[in-house]
């Protein structure tokens, strides 16, 4: 039987294809397993396998690195690396290192199977020293990394495009669910191999990409103008996004525009995903992206618009926000406007609101909404339409049942403990700013709402309780009338009498002198 060694930084992964494989099957038995480079490297030297399975990016020594050592001592081994790295310049060393093949995680265990017995095939054919030749390359695996680099990351890898000469017209289809193992789920349904076969009867050529829980579909013709290759791809994904057999795997396809070079690939994919993130947001089986620019547009003009209407829908109304709601559904089902704008447009109404109630009522809301901070957060991070308005009908509702229960009483209140404050503290230096951050309002609310309720602003408030002190004080104390003006709140002498003849009418001296002996009789009120 052939020796196999596992070397992967994950028990899980050594476990799974340790025990879920038929390996006597193969003919293969395991002789061991390690979860770090330098670990795998002891072992293999010593158990001397004929087959190595190994990740890449290992603590110690990396995949590439322990392939190397054992070439370098003598090993011949065969070498198959199973990595979640798609990079053209691994899959570039892994082909000079002269591996069986890179497979990119999560890798189908039958597709790992098949990769072990085309080992077992090369240990065979240099056993017979026919077929050695030193030209072998993992060309599944270098046409893997080159697309990943081409499509998704937007990179010039340099490859033979012979073979895609014959085609001019070339798009992606990208398959996406808000369902956990993506991957798995498609693969054990087989949707992306059968969607292949649709559109390989209708002369659509098909290579699949599994990155990163994305299944990509690369789509190659040379059609007809009567047969436009958008029109065969939107009608498959939508035959297939209603196909019954997996109501449990929600799918969004996201089409992307044609391009006529293979090269150009990257700006298929790009338009692709965004289709697919706006179907998975909205709940649309199927977007086109052929006209994400003119959504982008739009989406600006409506945030444009809606900013200046703002004002007028912005308050607390139920009926009012609950019209903002149906516009936002309205923009979205009729693919207006983009996820990320319409997020955009949830976060200015928050922040809005919480202004304007501080404005209104000078409060801050935060206390019954929570951090606005996270809130926005959580409005930018909402997965779908759903969890988006949820987080919106939260708040306004939370925000309305509030100032229901508390703005009947909360003026006279705020009113009323305000005016106590300033009868204990009149004689201290007050400032508006300070006074309202000890209530915990705004600075220019407490203002306005002490003279609508009272009649007088603070500053005459304070200065009508000192002089009420100031006249007690003359009339049954012999205190010097510098030690009064200073226990009033007064630091300038001579400012506190201009300010006490004002409303009183006589100076402070004067007053004295008419008020000392028939103090006890004087009750009328200031003013």
């Amino acid at each position: 039987m052939y020796k196999l060694f596992i070397a992967d930084d994950e028990q899980l992964v050594v476990e799974t294809l340790s025990e879920m494989i038929d390996w006597d099957a193969f003919g293969v038995r395991i002789i061991g397993t390690a979860n770090n480079g330098k670990q795998a490297l002891e072992r293999i030297l010593q158990s001397d396998p004929d087959i190595v399975l190994t990740d890449i990016r290992m603590p110690g020594l990396n995949g590439l690195e322990l392939i190397r050592t054992l070439k370098e001592n003598g090993r011949k081994a065969e070498c198959i690396i199973v990595s979640g790295y798609s990079e053209f310049e691994y899959a570039k060393e892994a082909i000079e290192l002269e591996a069986v093949d890179y497979l990119i995680k999560p890798a189908e265990l039958d597709e790992v199977a098949r990769t072990v017995s085309r080992a077992i095939q090369r240990l065979g054919r240099k056993a017979d020293q026919t077929g050695n030749n030193p030209e072998l390359r993992i060309a599944k695996a270098l046409d893997r990394a080159v697309f990943t680099d081409l499509i998704v990351h937007g990179k010039r890898p340099a490859f033979d495009q012979t073979p895609y000469g014959q085609y001019d017209q070339f798009a992606v289809i990208l398959i996406g669910s808000p369902a956990t193992l993506l991957l798995e789920r498609v693969k054990d349904k087989g949707i992306a191999d059968a969607l292949s076969s649709f559109l390989a009867n209708r002369g659509i050529v098909v290579d699949l990409l599994y990155e990163q829980q994305k299944v990509i579909l690369l789509c190659m013709a040379n059609l007809e103008e009567d047969a436009p290759l958008t029109e065969i791809l939107m009608t498959a994904a939508a035959t297939f996004s209603n196909d019954g057999s997996w109501d449990d795997t929600l799918l969004s396809f996201g089409i992307g525009p044609v391009v006529t070079e293979i090269m150009h690939m990257h700006i298929s994919y790009l338009a692709a995903y965004k289709a697919c993130q706006m179907g998975l947001f909205f709940g649309a089986p199927v977007m086109d992206a052929s006209s994400w620019t003119e959504i982008t547009r739009i989406s600006e003009r409506i945030v444009s618009d809606w900013s200046n209407q703002i004002q007028s829908f912005i308050r607390y109304e139920q009926k009012e926000f609950e019209a903002m709601l149906e516009r936002w559904t309205e923009w979205g089902t009729k693919q207006l406007i983009a996820p990320d704008t319409l997020k955009k447009t949830g976060a200015q109404w928050a922040n809005r609101l919480h202004d304007l109630i501080g404005q209104d009522y000078g409060i801050k809301i935060e206390r019954v909404t929570g951090d606005r901070t996270r809130l926005i957060e959580e409005i930018h991070e909402a997965p779908d339409w759903a969890s988006l308005k949820k987080i919106c009908m939260n708040l306004a509702q939370s925000v309305q049942f509030y100032l229901n229960v508390t703005k009947t009483t909360l003026k006279e209140k705020v009113v009323h403990e305000i005016k106590a404050y300033l009868e204990s503290h009149y004689h201290e230096n007050i400032q508006l700013d300070q006074l309202a951050e000890r209530f915990d309002l705004n600075a220019s609310y407490v203002s306005n709402l002490y003279s609508k309720s009272t009649g007088q602003t603070i500053l005459e408030y304070v200065t009508l309780l000192r002089i009420r002190q100031a006249k007690k004080m003359l009339r049954e104390s012999s205190f010097k009338i510098s030690k009064i003006s200073t226990n009033v709140g007064y630091d300038n002498q001579r400012y506190f009498c201009q300010v006490f003849k004002k409303h009183v009418g006589v100076s402070p001296g004067q007053y004295r002198e008419e008020h000392m002996i028939k103090s006890e009789g004087d009750h009328s009120p200031i003013g």
